[in-house]
């Protein structure tokens, strides 16, 4: 590998580089037209767009960039459409005993160094607030209404 700076402005110059950021950003806007996100959510559409592209099959190598990083093939059974709604356990509710055991939910990203989603949802404690879980039940033909979310987070500012 070697470093070799370009000139600015000249970045068609970098096929391969330009060719995988057209492929990301494509992937983000069917992303963001799918589930319709507020603004603060679209850094994780990209990290999920990123995560999700290095678990598929690539020309450029032999198998998919998981695979060669950590000598074993992926795992796929764990992947959901972004954005849907679900519901995550939630043993300490407000309403004590008689109160629910699930919280709604909206998956905004997979987690990097752990299984798991980061999903943003209420807190018990502190409203609404992106949380990480690893059970979650997710309802993967509803998208929540861009309304509710903004006024979510106009509330409750992450």
């Amino acid at each position: 590998m070697r470093r070799q700076l370009m000139i600015p402005g000249t970045s068609q110059r970098n096929g391969v580089v330009e060719c995988k950021n057209r492929t990301l950003l494509d992937m983000v806007r069917s992303m963001i037209a799918q589930a319709n996100p507020p603004i603060s959510f679209r850094g994780n559409v990209l990290l999920t767009v990123a995560y999700l592209l290095n678990r598929v099959l690539s020309k450029s190598v032999p198998g998919t960039p998981y695979e060669l990083w950590h000598g074993k093939k992926p795992s796929l059974e764990h992947l959901h459409p972004w954005g849907s709604i679900g519901n995550v356990h939630n043993a300490t509710h407000k309403h004590g005993k008689l109160g629910p055991r699930a919280t709604k939910i909206v998956f905004i990203r997979y987690l990097e160094h752990s299984e798991g989603y980061a999903i943003f949802g209420e807190h018990p404690i502190s409203g609404m607030t992106k949380i990480d879980s690893l059970i979650v039940e997710f309802l993967e033909d509803e998208f929540p209404s861009v309304g509710k979310i903004k006024q979510d987070l106009a509330l409750y500012e992450l």
